[in-house]
Order: C-alpha cells, then sequence, then structure tokens
C-alpha cells in the first residue's frame, strides 16, 4: 500500500475508533458531541459542523428523490450514516466501502442499529481501485473524501463503476477561501500530510469534466460559519437561519459563490472511456 494511503488509513483508525461497544461514532455535530469535541484534540473541527443545515438537507432531499430502487455505493461510507439513511429510504441494495476497517465495523453496527443490515453490506477497499465491475451501480454518494485520494484515479474508477444513465453527489470542502484555507494550514495535525495540500478547487472541477459530461455545482456555507460561537446558546438557530438568506444571496454570485466553505456537486452521463463500456 502506498504511504499516503496507509497515513489515511491510520488517521481515520484512530479517528473513528470508539471504546464502548454500544455506541456508534459520529462523524457530523449533535449538542451531544461536543464533550468529545472538548476531550478529544482530534474532533476540534467537528464545531463546525453545526451549521451544515442547508446543504445536509439538500443532500438528504436528493437521496429521497433519486435513490429509491437503486443499487447504491456510499463511496469512502465513513461511519455510515449516509448509507444507512439510504436504505431507509428505499433503495434497493446499498454497498459501503472504506480503506478503514474501524469505519467499516462502525457502518456495521449503525446498519444493525436501525435494521437496515439485510440491504447493506460493508467491505475494506481502495477507492481508486474498488474491485467491482463495469457500471456496477446506479447512484455513488461521497462525503468529504475525495480531498483524500487522487483525482484522477477517484473520478476515472467512478466513471468506470457507474452506469451509464447513474448519477453521483458529492460534499467537499472548497480551498479559494483564503482565511479559511490558512486556518487549515495552521491546523494540521488535525488532518493527514496529504488532505490539506488537495482540498478542491476550481481546477479540480476540470479534472471530473474529464470523465463526464455534466457537473450541477451547489455553493454552501461563509457567512453562516459566524454561528458557530453561538452553536450551544438559544440564539444559534435564530441566528442559522438570518444568515442562511444572506449565503442564499452572496453565494449566487460568480466571484463570491468560490469562497464557500462546501459545495454539493452532481455529476452524471460518464464520457466514453478509451476502451468503451
Amino acid at each position: 500500500m502506498e504511504l499516503r494511503k496507509v497515513q489515511e488509513k491510520e488517521f481515520h483508525d484512530k479517528i473513528r475508533m470508539v471504546h464502548d461497544d454500544d455506541q456508534v461514532a459520529a462523524t457530523r455535530w449533535s449538542p451531544e458531541l461536543e464533550y468529545t469535541i472538548k476531550t478529544n484534540p482530534l474532533w476540534r473541527n467537528m464545531k463546525y459542523y453545526a451549521i451544515e443545515r442547508k446543504s445536509r438537507h439538500m443532500v438528504l432531499d436528493w437521496f429521497k428523490e433519486n435513490c429509491r430502487g437503486k443499487r447504491v455505493l456510499d463511496y469512502c461510507c465513513g461511519n455510515g450514516e449516509d448509507g444507512v439513511f439510504i436504505a431507509q429510504n428505499g433503495a434497493r441494495e446499498v454497498l459501503g466501502i472504506d480503506i478503514s476497517e474501524v469505519s467499516i465495523e462502525n457502518c456495521k453496527k449503525l446498519a444493525q442499529k436501525n435494521g437496515v443490515q439485510d440491504i447493506t453490506s460493508y467491505s475494506i477497499r481502495d477507492a481508486e481501485a474498488t474491485g467491482f465491475p463495469d457500471n456496477s451501480f446506479d447512484v455513488i454518494s461521497e462525503y468529504g473524501a475525495l480531498h483524500h485520494l487522487d483525482l484522477e484515479k477517484a473520478f476515472a474508477e467512478m466513471q468506470r463503476i457507474i452506469k451509464p444513465d447513474g448519477k453521483i453527489i458529492c460534499n467537499e470542502a472548497l480551498r479559494q477561501n483564503i482565511f479559511i484555507h490558512m486556518y487549515r494550514k495552521l491546523t494540521q495535525e488535525l488532518r493527514t500530510p496529504w488532505e490539506v495540500e488537495h482540498i478542491m478547487g476550481k481546477k479540480d472541477f476540470k479534472v471530473a469534466a474529464k470523465y463526464f459530461e455534466k457537473i450541477e455545482i451547489h455553493f454552501y456555507h461563509l457567512f453562516t460559519l459566524l454561528a458557530v460561537p453561538f452553536r450551544q446558546t438559544r440564539f444559534f438557530y435564530p441566528l442559522l437561519g438570518f444568515l442562511e438568506k444572506i449565503d442564499n444571496v452572496i453565494l449566487k454570485m460568480p466571484f463570491l459563490k468560490w469562497q464557500a466553505w462546501q459545495a454539493v456537486f452532481i455529476i452524471s452521463k460518464p464520457k466514453k472511456r478509451v476502451h468503451g463500456y
């Protein structure tokens, strides 16, 4: 295994480890997670995910509309929340893959806890070379993993395993905002060596365009980041709602939209590969 993949595996095994068999590790913020944030330095970034409401609603609504009756791949599945949600909302089959064996165990626990173990399966695989046959999936879901991968290899692999009429939804952080990216560089202990230099930027969407005809990008979270310090107060949700309205306007502007913290993008219409489908 390449050194960068060994480092990714070791880091994510560590951050996703839970020490109570009755618990399942979380990968998104909740009020209950604040104790973990205070006691585990690797979780310090989680507070920022308190403001994900708009992007998260968009993704979950998309799952409901596009995954019913489908065979879905939860690509770099983390702790499995998305795959379980997709299974609960009518998918025919959900397969999850991750390089971390701890993640895979967490996914299995979460599926069992939510009663969807019969239509979900999880395995340790390399996301850049999954081993699945061509045209295996109707839908691929990806959240926060592409900046851990070699994009050329990842998009080429997704192009290979998605069906010609399939769709892929990705939720990724962006690198164009100099202040947000400066914070990443100042907190490199919270990341793998590969990660901070591979957050997606404008040029990386050109890589996706080499493999897919259609890319639809939605931008989220700029002014809403100002609500993070208030996340444990009664002012949080009113303030978040107000700042979401500002983002709705600002992030439609051609230049300013790239200053967003995150993007959700749907890619489809895989281009014909050199050796065909």
